[in-house]
């Protein structure tokens, strides 16, 4: 692994984490954001006040550091095992994606007595997310 971190490309970590930023504004926005706040019991307007109270760019910030760190470990992984095409990358990305970060999602989703409509929508999300990545990765390396 070290190799990897040492010989990573930094760019390619960089706009790969800027693609899965712009697909969670996307998937929690146009495509599931409706569906997503019935199921956390937001409405339109609670989400207006917090964001008026707290303003947005914490959360932004926040949601782009640990996009960038999940990036970062996404790709030493897929380089450490060899990437030699998109299709690899993408196999690789939904692999983890379904596998480790969602089935650890849907552990805690249990225990937290989230609907699996809700369940659905998150874990969609992060097997999309990495599959997507792994295949950007892939194709540029």
């Amino acid at each position: 692994m070290r190799f990897a971190i040492t010989h990573l490309n930094y760019i390619s970590l960089i706009v790969v984490t800027v693609v899965g930023f712009l697909l969670g504004w996307l998937w929690y926005g146009p495509l599931f954001g409706k569906p997503w706040m019935a199921e956390m019991k937001i409405s339109e307007e609670q989400m207006k006040a917090q964001m008026a109270e707290k303003g947005m760019a914490g959360y932004m910030i926040k949601g782009l550091i640990f996009t960038l760190l999940s990036t970062f470990g996404l790709v030493v992984v897929l380089v450490s095992h060899g990437l030699p095409n998109w299709k690899h990358g993408a196999a690789c990305g939904m692999f983890i994606g379904v596998f480790v970060t969602s089935m650890r999602m849907l552990n805690a989703g249990v225990w937290e007595n989230r609907s699996l409509k809700l369940q659905a929508i998150n874990a969609g999300h992060e097997i999309v997310l990495f599959t997507l990545q792994g295949a950007i990765f892939g194709a540029w390396h």
